[in-house]
This record gives C-alpha cells, structure tokens and sequence, in this order.
C-alpha cells in the first residue's frame, strides 16, 4: 500500500459515510464481486464437506456390512451343522429313550457319538468351540467326545458362570426354535480361564412342535466374534453391538449396555442418524441380517466421524479470512482510484451550473439528470399522447358506427387523424359483427382475463384478415361482441363482397379449430358515402337477431334476410290435435306433431325472430291451456316455481326453445300416461326396488333413477312424491341411516365404513344427516346401542 492512499484514506472514510454518495455505490460494488469468489468457496466447501460426510458413512456401513457377511458365513456353518445332526435317522428312535433302558439302547449313545458325533466335529472349524444334544427323556448329554448324565456333564465339562445348573436344565426344557442367546463366560474343567461362549439352541425333534423331547446346542467361540470386530475399533473407535429381534445384546465389544431408548430408532431407522448418549453426540449405523434376524449397530463418536471434516473445517476458516482480509484492501485502493475522476467530473459540472453546494443525489445521478432532463420530459408528453391513442380511437369509431357523425375520407386522409393511426382508402364500407358464444372453460377468478384474451385474438385475426385486400379497424363494444369496420380499397370494389365472405370464413375457421372459441358473424351491407358506416352497422345488428333462428356459430349476411315471411304455421287444428295427443298420454305423436311444426316453420329459415318467439310462446300457451283445464297442479307435473315461459324464453336459439319446449310437453304427456295407466303401483315398486338394491352407490340420485327408467327427472320426482307421499331424496336418505343403524351393531366396522357401505364418500356428509333425521351423531347413537345390548 503506497502512500498516498494512506493520506487519502480519512478523506475516504468520510465520503463512505455519506450515503448518497457514489463512492458508496463503487464500494458495495467492488465487495459484491470480491464475495463471488467468497461464495463460490463457501460452496465449494459444503460440497467437499458433504462428500466427505456421506464417504466416512459408506466406510462405516460397508465395515459393518463386511461384518455382517463375515458372520452370516460362520453362521451359516452352524447351521449345516445342525442340519447334519438333526436329521439323522436314528435320532428320532434316541430321543425316546427312557432313562430306565437297557444297554442295548444305552448303547445307541455310545454308537451315535462315535460315528455321528465326532465326523461331523472333524467338519466343524475353530468359530464352533463344541457342539452337543440333550436327550430330555433320558437325561443324556452326546457330544463328540462325550455320553454323561446332565449333571455330570454341566458340574464338569461346561457350566456358565453366572447360571445354575437347574437354571441351564430349565433352559434345556424350554422350546427354542434355532434361538441364539447372548454371549456369556462358560467354565471348563480343563481350562482355567473361562471362554466366551454363544449359545445356538434347537429344540428336538424339528418336524414335531407339540412336544419337547431334548435340544442341539452349539457352542460358538467368543473370541472368534470379537476378532471381526477388531477392524471396525481399530479403525472408527466405535462401539459394535448385535441385537436379536427381540431387542436382546448378543455380543458387543463395549463394556457399556446397549441404550434402551435407541432400540426403537433401531427398529424404525435403516440409515445412519445422529444420537447423544452421555453427554457425547454420537453417529449410529444401522444394518439387518436375515439370516440370524439380527442387527448390527455401529455408535461411532461425532468427532471421530467428523475428525476429518473438522480439520478441513479449520483450514477452510483461516484460509478465508486471509483471502477477505486481502480482498478489502483491494477494495479500498480500486475504489478510491475510481472515483477521483468521477469527483473531478461533477466538480466540473456544478462549476458550469454555478451550483454553490453539493448535489443530493449522488455523482451518477446527478450526472443522469443534468444530461436527460430535458429528454425526459418530451419523452413523457409523447408517452402520455401515445397511450390516450387508442382510447380516442376507440371512441371516434363508435362515434362512427352509432351514427353520431359521418365518416370524413378528407379529414382521415390529413393531419387531423393520423395521430389516431386512421386513413380510409376509400369511401366504401362494411360492418362485421362478432358475437362471442364461448371461450375454452376456465376458473371464475380468470373468466375476465379468458374474455378479454378472447378479444384480443379475434381483433388481432380479423384486422389482419381485413388488411390483405382493404384496411380494417376493431372496436369492443361489449364484453362478448366486437365490430369489425372494412374500409374497402378502391381498385377492389367488384370484389368487395367475395373479400367479405372470405374474410368472415376465414375468421369463424381460425378462431373455432385453432382457439377454441365459438363465434357467430354478422354481415351488413355494404355502403357508399358519409353515411355509409351508419347504414351498415344497423343491418349487421338485424342479422345478428337472426341468431334466434338460424342458432349459435353461424355467419348472417343481411343481404340474406330480406325476403322473410310475415307469419307463421301453428293452425288451430294443429294446436287441437296437440292438445288431444298430450291428454291421451300418446308420447311419440306429440313428439311428431312437434317435430312437424317446428320442420314447416324453421328449416326453410325465412322468418324474422319476432315471428319466432311468438310461435313459441304460443305452443307453450298451449302447455299451460291443457293443464289448467286438465285441472292438473301445474306444481306437482313440472314443479314448485316452475315458469315454463321463462325456461323456454332462456335460450337464445330456436333450436334451444324448441328442445325445451319437447322437454315440456314430454313431461306433461308422461303424467297423463301413468295416471290413467294401471301400472302406476308396478312402476312405484321398480323405483323403489333400484333405491334399496343401489344403497352403497354414492351416485344414486334421481338423475340416474330417471334414466334407468327412462323418465325425465322432473316427472320422476313427481310422480314418486304423489304416490309414495314423500320425496325422493328423502327416501333414499331414510333408507341409508336405517341400514347405517344395522350395521353399527357391528364393532370391527368404524364410522368411516359404515359411511363408505350406504353409499356415502364423505363421512362429514353422513354424520350431518345421521344427526338431522336421528339427534343424535353416529358415534353417540353406537354407544348408546352397544350399552344396551351389553346390558
């Protein structure tokens, strides 16, 4: 560090302090791009330390696996051991020899230790210290070198250290079933020091488990054990223990026993986990042996784990520090050259401002304003003009097609509406109408946004359409229709009206197979001269309604619909003819008939919607003539608040009208067919056979009851309140809490069961109708059950 920083660097201090100025910008800068390389050896490090912690896991999990394999090995001998011995022939007969027998079975021991028991010892290797059967009815012990009483055999050649002999002879009775029990010391007349031992024992015979006729012991070496724990102490100071499946220490190499309160992590936990014991964090590994059903448990201490992770840790620390220690320095000098000049240049231009203090922005945005701020605000005049554009556009062309004012070629064409973007090539117009039917489904928090991203397509597609051949301008004006205005190019005009066709074509293509949305285009004609814009758009608002007639997703050119009749086929005979079909219950005849006058009044499509909406509202007269002289409730056959005007009239389309109305009349001329039918009792039995056969069906309702029978919904509720007396869904209800009741008397059921079997995929459901019809909750009402049946 030279020395003019050190003279400069008060100076420095004191601009840091301040905190619009940019040497605060330069410095925060600077010490960003130092942590760069900071971070990236900060994460380098957590890397290396996690790769670090998961290899030390791996070598403690392998080690404790190669332990596992080494003595699933060895015990693996044992168990071909037993196998050999077990299944001998002459086993059976020996195990039902009485302890008063003669030599001659007497000497069946004597004969099986010599040619069974000693082969099969010069086959075992140094991990079995000694092997012998235990002959319960007799009291005998055979083993390789060896036929003596128990007691004899426990007071002389083995007995454990810390167990009597009548202790070792009630483990002898006891059943085992190839059972291993936990290291303890044995003592051997012939040796001083006492051995380790693990004990196998097998109860005999095998292929029996009703009775207990003696046991093949193993003796396993302890030391044998202990020399394959060596590698694991030796090499991570941990603490091996074999747990067998009920918790119990086999063996261990630590003097302390196995903590109580990590038995059940053992059980639930089959990779290493973190644990603290006596004071000390402690890493535990976990591995399983199925083939003696153990568990070999590693508890490592945390600083031996982490020993090397530790030491990396500490370097890693010093090693940072230096480099931040370093890096600030670097900091300070490149900051402080930076920012001279930057001083000398706002110096310079406060002294060309004649400015007599200092700024209060700092030197970067001072110098920001001194340069733009005239720029800035012409850029925000021509900004705010700009985004007024549209808007005045908007409201000068629904000028135009309200008839508001007449369109001006000259004006366009000139200065006064090219702000607008407006220039007419001609003074030739048309109208499209667009009506929106529907948009791809989408939640009700984005229907707005869906509309007018559905807007915004058919505006974009439509004007670009238009542009190929003519100029062409969009205006929404409402939330499902747009008006498309053509200004038709004046070279173009012989084929103005196939261009229009094309265009409409076009656009209904496009928007339904590509976007998904279903539109209906109307047509006006087209027109020459001022008022051409105003004569064409109320044509295209007349095709529009013809929408009634001709139905959704269609294109209406006004042109035609000129030529319409002024009235409608519905004569008297037809409406006598009607009513006649209906009283008499004749279904298909009714459907005919209206078939017929729908056919001769709307296939041929001359009629204006007016006339059309009269005709309907006349055969729905004629519905509501036949009930009301039927002196038939209007209430029981089409329902409570029913207005039948209303529905018919709520549909935007003649082809919408007349389904309803066949709906209608269909539903009425069931009523008359079952009630002078004798199959009205037979009918109520079917319905109620379908309630009680589909019980458990969550989707049973009237809906599924009607189409089973071929009735419509309306009629079916109906008719099963007029003779059942009650309603349908109540019935339905009724009859799944009384099955709900039957069942409860089962206990292994629970509520959420019982719920599942009538029918009910929400318990919350039935509880709430369990309680209304009942008082009580399902849960309470079982109780209450449950006690008196018990009592």
């Amino acid at each position: 560090m030279d020395g003019g920083f050190v003279v400069k660097l008060p100076f420095l201090l004191r601009l840091v302090d301040s905190r619009k100025s940019a040497l605060s910008t330069i410095i925060a800068s600077n010490l960003f791009i130092l942590l760069i390389p900071l971070a990236m050896g900060l994460f380098l490090y957590t890397k290396v330390e996690q790769s670090l912690e998961r290899s030390t896991t791996r070598t403690n999990v392998a080690m404790l696996e190669q332990l596992k394999l080494s003595l699933d090995n060895k015990l693996a001998e044992v168990d071909t051991l037993m196998r050999q011995v077990v299944f001998d022939p002459k086993l059976d007969y020996m195990l039902r020899i009485p302890a008063n027998s003669n030599d001659v079975d007497k000497y069946e021991f004597i004969q099986f230790m010599r040619d069974k028991m000693s082969k099969y010892h010069s086959m075992t290797s140094n991990f079995i210290l000694d092997y012998y059967v235990y002959f319960a009815k007799s009291d005998t012990i055979v083993k390789p070198d060896l036929v003596a009483d128990s007691r004899t055999f426990y007071s002389i050649y083995y007995a454990y250290r810390d167990m009597s002999y009548e202790g070792w002879h009630q483990l002898l009775d006891t059943e085992h079933k190839m059972s291993y029990l936990p290291v303890a010391p044995l003592s051997n007349a012939q040796e001083q020091d006492p051995k380790n031992v693990i004990t196998y024992m097998q109860s005999l015979p095998v292929q029996s488990q009703s009775q207990n006729l003696g046991s093949f012991i193993v003796l396993i070496d302890g030391d044998q054990v202990k020399e394959l724990f060596a590698q694991m102490e030796s090499a991570s100071h941990s603490a091996v223990y074999i747990i067998d499946h009920a918790g119990k220490t086999i063996m261990s190499n630590s003097d302390s026993p196995f903590p109580s309160d990590l038995l059940g992590r053992v059980e639930e936990s089959s990779g290493p986990f973190d644990y603290r014991l006596a004071g000390v964090d402690q890493v535990v590994s976990v591995t399983s042996s199925q083939k003696a059903g153990w568990k070999y448990v590693s508890i490592m201490p945390n600083d031996v784990f982490m020993q090397q992770v530790n030491q990396i840790q500490s370097w890693s620390i010093g090693l940072f520090i230096l480099c931040l220690i370093c890096g600030l320095v670097a900091v300070s000098i490149g900051a402080y050259r930076t920012y001279k000049p930057l001083q000398k240049t706002v110096n310079a231009i406060m002294r060309g401002k004649e400015m007599i203090r200092r700024p209060f922005s700092n030197e970067y945005e001072f110098i920001r304003q001194t340069v733009e701020g005239s720029i800035h605000e012409e850029k925000n005049l021509r900004m705010t003009l700009t985004q007024q554009i549209p808007f005045i556009r908007a409201n000068y062309l629904s000028r135009l097609l309200n008839g508001h004012m007449d369109v001006d070629v000259s004006a366009a064409n000139g200065d006064s509406l090219q702000f607008m973007d407006l220039k007419f090539t001609s003074d030739s117009f048309a109208v499209l109408l667009i009506k929106i039917e529907d948009i791809p489904f989408v939640a009700a928090e984005e229907e707005e946004q869906q509309w007018a991203h559905a807007r915004f397509i058919i505006s974009n597609i439509g004007t670009d359409l238009i542009a190929a051949n003519h100029r062409g301008f969009s205006v929404e004006l409402d939330r499902d229709r747009i008006a498309l205005l053509i200004n038709l190019a004046s070279n173009q005009e012989k084929f103005a009206e196939s261009d229009i066709r094309d265009i409409s074509n076009s656009l209904f293509s496009i928007t339904s197979q590509r976007f998904q949305i279903g539109i209906t285009i109307a047509i006006g004609g087209i027109h020459s001269g001022p008022k051409a814009i105003r004569d064409s758009y109320p044509e295209a608002l007349a095709a529009l309604e013809y929408r009634l007639i001709l139905g959704k997703h269609t294109t209406i050119y006004f042109q035609d619909i000129l030529e319409v009749k002024q009235h409608y086929y519905y004569p008297l005979e037809s409406e006598i003819q009607l009513i006649n079909f209906v009283r008499s219950g004749d279904a298909e005849n009714v459907e005919k008939l209206l078939n017929k006058i729908y056919a001769m009044n709307f296939d041929a499509g001359h009629m204006t919607p007016e006339l059309g909406k009269c005709l309907f509202f006349n055969v729905t007269s004629t519905l509501l003539k036949i009930v009301n002289s039927s002196n038939t409730s209007q209430e029981e056959v089409l329902g409570a608040d029913f207005d039948p005007i209303k529905e018919v009239f709520s549909y935007p389309t003649a082809q919408g009208m007349y389904t309803k109305t066949k709906e209608l009349f269909e539903t009425l001329t069931r009523s008359f067919n079952v009630e002078r039918s004798d199959h009205s009792t037979q009918r109520l039995e079917e319905i109620i056979g379908i309630v009680h056969e589909h019980l458990d069906d969550s989707n049973l309702g009237v809906a599924q009851i009607a189409e089973r029978i071929q009735m419509s919904p309306q009629y079916l509720s109906t008719f099963f309140k007029k003779h059942q007396g009650q309603n349908l869904l109540d019935y339905i209800t009724h009859k799944r809490i009384q099955q709900a009741k039957q069942l409860m008397t089962n206990k292994e059921l629970t509520i959420v069961q019982i719920a599942q079997k009538i029918g009910y995929n929400n318990d919350v459901v039935f509880i709430r109708a369990f309680k209304k019809l009942e008082g009580v909750t399902p849960g309470k009402y079982r109780e209450t059950k449950l006690t008196e049946i018990s009592s």
